[in-house]
């Protein structure tokens, strides 16, 4: 499309073909104004914005609004980034349960400027996947201090107690009547014995007798 000039008849070919790039911005629906605004930027402009302003933690999983609060944070964010607060908000975006303990808050204390990401275990393995345990360093990297150093350890608080208990056992007796009687017989002690006491028998139901 040719716009209307209003330059005068002697312009160069140049002058002519600004006016008319120029004349094309009018045609621009959304503002360049609106483009960089965090509530009115349409939404596939938006990862485009926070890289613009250098937002480092974006993530595409986000929801529309979750990204638009981050970008117009951004500014602020930076001016937070490498302090304590900028790490404990990264560390908020993944649960809750997650801490930190600086080297002078541990014992024995650490080296000067390094600290602890602390994940307790009743959070469970399900939600320290490779993938989540490998973008939670990431993004703390990102915010913490530059002469910082961090382990990040997943720690088990054991909580112990004293209880007493008691228990009882039933049980029954049994009597019975029961009567001996000896087998004279045959000499017993003179019949060959096992081990254990038991008599060799013979098939015919006597034992072997030992010779006189």
């Amino acid at each position: 499309m040719i716009y209307p000039s209003i330059l005068p008849p002697g312009s160069t070919p140049l002058e002519k073909g600004l006016e008319q790039v120029v004349a094309q911005l009018a045609d621009i629906p959304t503002p360049i104004r609106s483009v960089w605004s965090p509530a009115n930027s349409p939404v596939g402009h938006l990862p485009w914005l926070a890289w613009g302003l250098a937002i480092s933690h974006w993530n595409t999983a986000w929801s529309v609004d979750y990204k638009r609060a981050a970008i117009a944070d951004a500014i602020p964010y930076h001016r937070r980034k490498g302090t304590r607060q900028a790490v404990q908000e990264v560390l908020a975006r993944y649960h809750a349960a997650l801490t930190i303990s600086e080297w002078h808050e541990v014992s024995p204390r650490r080296a000067p400027h390094t600290f602890e990401v602390r994940l307790p275990a009743e959070i469970g393995p399900s939600f320290l996947t490779p993938a989540t345990a490998a973008a939670i360093i990431t993004d703390v990297a990102i915010a913490k201090p530059a002469r910082s150093h961090f382990d990040f350890v997943q720690v088990l608080e054991a909580q112990a107690g004293l209880y007493m208990a008691a228990g009882g056992m039933a049980g029954s007796f049994f009597r019975g009547e029961c009567t001996t009687t000896i087998d004279t017989s045959r000499d017993w002690s003179r019949i060959w014995q096992t081990d254990n006491g038991e008599p060799f028998m013979t098939e015919d139901g006597l034992g072997y007798w030992e010779e006189e």
